[in-house]
């Protein structure tokens, strides 16, 4: 009897364990789970020269990631296919034009994330350097695991407005406000328009810098983040 109640118990052990063992191999098929917000304020040449050591100085920022497809980014006119195929979604310099294509763009996408903030004490990397951890929903991953096997190509897109102030101890100041959006497609193609790879979506994010250029405090942006 006790053999048998023991042999029992070494069973329910092994399911247990092997129900754990079946959970977390389940966990780590997810293509993507959760991306990475990263947000940068730069100066050049030093955080002195442009003002970041003033207490009025500030930096806001107001984000909105949302998830679409590259086929419907190209059928409202956001992206197009170049030559080679590559995926293009330049920036938009006509404002009214702009104004349209992200209204449209949120009108036909999943809500991913949205907020703002607001740093001072500029000369503190902590506040010019900032990483939001977003955890997708369980719909969200779903889109992305399809994905796999099939020609859908699940697109994020970040919107972003920024807006700054800054003045020397010399008086040279600087007040801006800008917005942007950017694109980051699951997918990369061959010219041949075959699929090639997955991108690296797991961060995204955007890089805004000021830099001082004589008595002119003048903005920049970097490409990526």
């Amino acid at each position: 009897m006790k053999d048998l109640t023991s042999y029992f118990v070494g069973c329910l052990i092994l399911i247990s364990l092997l129900t754990t063992f079946s959970s977390a191999q389940e966990a780590t098929e997810n293509l993507l789970e959760k991306v990475s917000l990263n947000f940068s304020f730069v100066a050049e040449p030093t955080a002195e020269s442009v003002g970041f050591n003033n207490p009025k100085s500030y930096w806001n920022l107001e984000y909105e990631l949302v998830l679409t497809d590259s086929s419907t980014l190209e059928k409202i006119g956001r992206c197009y296919r170049n030559e080679e195929y590559k995926f293009i979604c330049p920036l938009q310099t006509n404002k009214k034009l702009a104004k349209k294509l992200s209204k449209k763009i949120r009108q036909i996408s999943i809500p991913i994330a949205k907020s703002k903030f607001k740093k001072k004490e500029l000369l503190s990397e902590a506040n010019r350097d900032v990483v939001i951890p977003i955890q997708l929903s369980s719909e969200v991953i779903d889109i992305f695991n399809k994905a796999v096997n099939s020609d859908n190509n699940p697109t994020f897109v970040l919107f972003v407005k920024t807006k700054a102030f800054t003045r020397t101890s010399d008086k040279v100041k600087f007040k801006k406000k800008l917005s942007s959006n950017r694109v980051y497609p699951l997918k990369f193609y061959r010219s041949d328009k075959t699929f090639d790879n997955f991108w690296n979506i797991k961060n995204l994010g955007y890089s805004f810098g000021v830099r001082r250029e004589g008595n002119i405090i003048k903005e920049f942006v970097i490409i990526g983040y």
